[in-house]
């Protein structure tokens, strides 16, 4: 039978969460070193630990990032209390996550940010995900993915999830214009047991 879907506060909890490398992504600071990205409102889907929502309240963005673990969320909170910053975290479903926001009368966000959730969900929903990505996107905002990239010739099963080129444009554009698409590697992750650097794409795009 096919496995269901993974129990992320009990990963969290197990500490087997491979991606977490506990640095703020070289490709996210890359990206706000390149391009004109305003510091204003931005929302981190999927924020894990609070790694790259820390550090974009460092950078002076105000931050709202979500999870779908409680005690991702709560470790993220702890982690922005040492670090002295503000972000405002939320658990919650991705999925449920438009009319949450709306409720409280933040969305849409000029920025959107996600390392390794899209590559993730749209294995099960990416109708849905397209769906919230769509209404919590401000038109004209700016939307980046860092997603695992279908060209690693590593073999097996461990690692991201991997999608090709051909696939983030078909499934993001619509209501996503593709600004920039480029090769990377997700630095820090644990691969059989080992610290690699997993083929990645990095994924630019704005709202239409």
């Amino acid at each position: 039978m096919p496995e269901g879907p993974p129990d992320w506060d009990e990963r969290y909890q197990q500490g087997h969460i491979p991606w977490n490398s506990g640095h703020p992504s070289e490709e996210l600071q890359r990206i706000l070193a390149e391009r004109e990205i305003a510091r204003g409102r931005v929302l981190e889907l999927g924020c894990g630990t609070g790694t790259n929502a820390v550090f974009l309240a460092e950078q002076g963005f105000d931050v709202t990032a979500m999870d779908l673990s409680s005690l991702a969320a709560e470790q993220a909170r702890a982690k922005a209390a040492a670090a002295g910053v503000d972000v405002t975290f939320l658990a919650a479903d991705l999925l449920e996550l438009p009319d949450l926001l709306t409720e409280q009368g933040v969305a849409p966000f000029p920025f959107v940010f996600d390392r390794g959730v899209y590559h993730t969900v749209r294995r099960s929903d990416v109708s849905g995900f397209v769906e919230t990505l769509s209404r919590v996107t401000d038109s004209g905002g700016i939307y980046l993915t860092l997603a695992g990239n279908a060209n690693e010739v590593r073999p097996g099963e461990e690692g991201p999830p991997r999608v090709s080129a051909k696939e983030i444009c078909h499934e993001l554009c619509p209501p996503m214009e593709l600004i920039q698409l480029r090769e990377i590697r997700f630095y820090g992750t644990i691969v059989d047991g080992k610290r690699e650097c997993p083929l990645a794409w990095s994924a630019l795009f704005r709202r239409k």
